[in-house]
């Protein structure tokens, strides 16, 4: 049993369901598309190119990198060892995802790449053949679905190895303490260093191993955030077995989270930038820009976790009608979103409507919606509803 005094002082909820945890992934995955919607905008010139919006998405795309596929992991981390006790063990375990995971991913690939490059078809740049059909073929945002796969089957083998059948057996409720959140900073800020030898930030030319960066691609969309993903799942795993998400302090996540997270972009990412911008060197290789801008990485991840767990355990650990649809259907809207991104954006290139000053905002007000009501209806679908 948890101690109670380890609780957060302003945290009503009760032992159960972590209700503030289903609307932060669900608030997560609207970020989710909202950043593909930037995205797609940028790529699909929907934004002017060299105007202000662009550099205002640009920043967006590259602040919500630092953090929010990682906080998807952490939260999956937390979850895997109880269910993975639910389940009896590893045989269970692993064929629940397989079904839950394998699904989708397959459908995807075969069926919603295609509509993801629906653009190239219904513009004429491209005859629908097998050899294009092939060309097209891609995981999309399933990729944060097999690299979670990889993590929960060596998760399974670790427990195996090591003979821990059920971590509640052992489990604690010890708060985190800032040295320990310091360890987690310097690790991962030398981690994401290393990688980038190989890997440029941000997708940024320059240097890089193409070897390297092609293996990694196989399992992550964005190569140099690997160790952020790899570090936060393991940390969640964590956090399961001493109970931080329910007794870390209220003043950590104010002090501790967003105040480190803005701190250091106002110290390190200026400095990382404008001494490291010549030749991208901020980006990656052997440099001290390089370093700085892996460590602000760092605590702005570890920061933004921390701050939002808290705001949402203190002020968001309800779920009315509103929390409760999107977190029900918050997966197979992560699943749908990017197809129908470019739908609406083929969609209205087509009937060229409307003008191009408001073709953004006008495919923002029809994807989000249309991703709500398509999510709904397919969870209808009876089989799918025990997937999804």
């Amino acid at each position: 049993m948890m101690n109670p005094n380890h609780i957060g002082s302003s945290s009503p909820q009760k032992e159960g369901r972590l209700y503030f945890i289903d609307n932060l992934r669900a608030a997560l995955t609207i970020l989710v598309v909202i950043h593909h919607l930037v995205y797609f905008s940028i790529y699909n010139n929907v934004l002017t190119q060299g105007s202000i919006e662009v550099f205002i998405g640009l920043l967006f795309l590259a602040f919500n990198q630092t953090f929010f596929m990682g906080t998807f992991f952490l939260i999956s981390g937390y979850f895997v060892p109880s269910s993975f006790e639910r389940r009896g063990g590893a045989t269970r375990f692993i064929k629940d995802r397989c079904i839950r995971f394998l699904f989708p991913f397959i459908f995807y690939v075969l069926i919603l790449s295609q509509v993801q490059h629906i653009e190239v078809y219904i513009l004429g740049q491209e005859p629908f053949t097998w050899q294009t059909y092939f060309s097209h073929l891609t995981y999309g945002p399933m990729w944060y679905v097999e690299l979670l796969f990889v993590f929960i089957c060596l998760y399974a083998v670790w427990i195996k190895f090591m003979s821990k059948n059920k971590l509640s057996v052992v489990r604690q409720s010890t708060p985190p303490t800032y040295t320990m959140l310091t360890f987690f900073v310097m690790i991962l800020a030398v981690s994401y260093f290393i990688i980038r030898l190989w890997i440029p930030a941000l997708g940024l030319p320059g240097g890089g191993a193409p070897e390297v960066q092609s293996f990694v691609g196989l399992f992550t969309a964005s190569g140099y955030d690997l160790p952020q993903y790899v570090g936060l799942f393991i940390m969640g795993i964590i956090a399961y077995q001493r109970n931080w998400i329910r007794n870390t302090s209220d003043s950590m996540g104010r002090a501790g989270g967003f105040g480190i997270a803005i701190g250091a972009s106002i110290l390190l990412l200026p400095l990382a930038l404008i001494f490291g911008l010549d030749g991208l060197q901020f980006s990656g290789g052997w440099s001290w820009t390089s370093l700085v801008f892996s460590l602000w990485e760092a605590l702005f991840c570890v920061g933004i976790n921390l701050g939002l767990i808290i705001f949402f355990r203190k002020r968001i650990f309800y779920q009315g009608k509103g929390w409760s649809f999107l977190s029900t259907h918050s997966f197979v809207i992560y699943i749908i979103h990017i197809p129908i991104i470019a739908i609406v954006i083929s969609g209205l290139k087509v009937i060229q409507f409307p003008p191009p000053s408001f073709m953004f905002l006008a495919t923002v007000l029809i994807t989000i919606p249309l991703c709500f009501i398509l999510g709904y209806i397919i969870r209808q679908i009876p089989f799918v509803s025990r997937i999804l």
